[in-house]
This record gives structure tokens, C-alpha cells and sequence, in this order.
């Protein structure tokens, strides 16, 4: 079994705010999909005003040649979008086969917190807001792309007083949510997880599961590390954890996750499965915008007893 098991692309950062067609301070935490021959990215930029709008990035081969649009898809400070004043923050993207659309869950914030709001898009051109789905504090929702008998399914992050678990939640219409399950607890002690947990990009269904990636936090000296590991849920069952790795599997080192506007940063909130491998898209230093590859059965690997 292979302890390290992604490569990072040597192209990294494949995006940052140098790339981008308009002033910006960062670009990360991207949302990713496929559509037709293009990769496309909904990537989290932050304004030199500190607020964040949320803008689509294409290309050919996942990698490099990004045509970033200069005009958001989903943008903050609309009127009629309150919970949105203050930013619309990192985007996860889910393809549902039987919407015949893509959903993306995203952090609305605004003076009343950060709230999880969806929105659904036709083409990742123009996206429809729908609404907010769970009520601050809460952050890092994930959808499953299919239905578990007639409910949808979701994973996020409530803030019970400082302790941050991954919770699901079933929908029978995608906006009312219910039977809450505790899924992936935070850890304790000098865990690499100990601090909080959420979750990173939509689960992967596997001949063994849906496989999870996570990022987990820990405190060193004042400092928050955010690293990432893997847990395995159940197939038809997907509150029910049957797998987690006890050793984080990606952290922070090269020189662009080490420094930037928070240091010791690794965030994946998007996963591309192409043939053997996983493509794993990541914010670093919440500054840029970075993929690395591993091969799917190393990950499973890692969940091994």
C-alpha cells in the first residue's frame, strides 16, 4: 500500500489571480465538472474589496489554457439575495443525471453568518438560485448525484459551539432537508483532525462505496493546518461511515500551499474521475487555484483494514 499517494501537477498553481482577467486578491477552492471536451472550474475569487463572487473557468485538458469569464455566475450583494451580502464562497458542483442539470452548493455570507445556499445551471453560463438549504453557522455541503430510494442526499458542516462535524441530511425536492445523522465526527487530542472536519468535493460512488475526501483541521502553536484524508461511506446508507483513514493523505508542501494569505492550507472541493485516476482540484493557501492526481484503487487503498 502506497503512503503517499497524489502527485501534484507541475503546472501548480494552474490558476492564480495573475491569471485572471480583472484585478483580484485570490482564486481557490474550485467546484469541478466535465462538459462535452472541457474541464470546467467554478472558482471562488476574492475582490480587493475582501468579498467573493464565484466565476467559470474552462479548458481542454483540465490543466492549463484557462478562459476564465470576466462576469460571475453567481455573484454577491444582489438585492434580493440578503443571505449573499457578503460573498458567495467555494462552490461544490454536482451533475444529477435525473434533473438533467448541475446543483452547486456554496457558502452564502452575510452579517447573519455563513448559510449553505443552491443554485441549479443548465449550460455553466447563467445559474438559477433556489435557496438556502441550512442556516448559519454551516458550510461545506456536498449533494450526491443520485437518489437513495425517493430522497436526495447531502453532507455539511454545522458549528455546534465549536465543534464542527460532517452531518447528512435526505430532501424528497432538494430545498427541505431532514433526518439529520452525524457522519464523520471531528477526532480529539492530537489528531490531525482534531479541530473540525468538512467536507471536500461531492463523494465518488466506488465498487465499495462512496468515497469521501475531507479536509481536517489541527492547531499547532495558535495555527490552524488544514490537510486532507478519506473515509468511505455506505453505498445505500450514506449517513453510515464503514471506513476512515487514521493518517491524513495530502498536506501542505509545496511552497505555494506552505505561504499565501493563510499558510498551511491544502482545501480539495473538487474530484474528477478520468479512466484509472482521480483528478483532485484544491484551493492552496487560500490563494490558488492547484490540482494533483492519484490512482482511484491507492485511495481505496488507504481505507484498507
Amino acid at each position: 500500500m502506497k503512503t503517499r499517494v497524489f502527485e501534484r501537477c507541475q503546472q501548480n498553481p494552474i490558476i492564480s489571480p495573475l491569471d485572471l482577467p480583472f484585478p483580484a486578491a485570490a482564486v481557490l477552492n474550485p467546484g469541478a465538472t466535465e462538459q462535452g471536451d472541457e474541464v470546467v472550474l467554478l472558482v471562488r475569487v476574492e475582490d480587493h474589496s475582501g468579498h467573493s463572487n464565484i466565476h467559470v473557468a474552462r479548458s481542454k485538458n483540465g490543466v492549463s489554457n484557462w478562459k476564465i469569464e470576466p462576469k460571475p455566475i453567481l455573484g454577491y450583494g444582489e438585492p434580493k439575495w440578503r443571505y449573499e451580502q457578503w460573498g458567495c464562497e467555494d462552490p461544490r458542483v454536482t451533475y444529477l443525471p435525473e434533473e438533467k442539470c448541475w446543483y452547486i452548493t456554496y457558502t452564502g455570507y452575510s452579517p447573519n453568518g455563513a448559510a449553505v445556499a443552491l443554485a441549479r445551471t443548465e449550460d455553466l453560463v447563467e445559474a438559477e438560485r433556489i435557496s438556502l438549504i441550512f442556516s448559519p453557522n454551516n458550510k461545506d455541503a456536498v449533494l450526491f448525484p443520485r437518489k437513495f430510494g425517493d430522497r436526495w442526499g447531502v453532507l455539511h458542516r454545522p458549528d455546534a459551539g465549536g465543534i464542527e462535524h460532517i452531518w447528512s441530511a435526505y430532501s424528497p425536492d432538494l430545498v427541505h432537508w431532514g433526518e439529520p445523522h452525524c457522519v464523520l465526527p471531528e477526532l480529539a487530542g492530537a489528531a490531525w483532525d482534531a479541530v473540525k472536519v468538512g467536507a471536500g468535493p461531492p463523494p465518488i460512488l466506488t465498487n465499495r462505496g462512496w468515497l469521501l475526501i475531507y479536509h481536517g483541521v489541527k492547531g499547532y502553536g495558535g495555527h490552524l493546518v488544514y490537510r486532507a484524508g478519506v473515509a468511505l461511506l455506505d453505498k445505500d446508507r450514506p449517513h453510515k461511515a464503514i471506513a476512515r483513514s487514521p493518517n491524513w493523505i495530502f498536506q501542505a508542501e509545496a511552497p505555494y500551499e506552505l505561504s499565501g494569505l493563510t499558510p498551511n492550507v491544502v482545501f480539495p472541493t473538487g474530484a474528477l474521475v478520468r479512466g484509472d485516476e482521480l483528478w483532485m482540484y484544491y484551493g492552496a493557501a487560500d490563494s490558488c487555484t492547484c490540482l494533483a492526481t492519484a490512482k482511484l484503487d491507492d485511495i481505496l487503498g488507504l481505507l484498507d483494514t
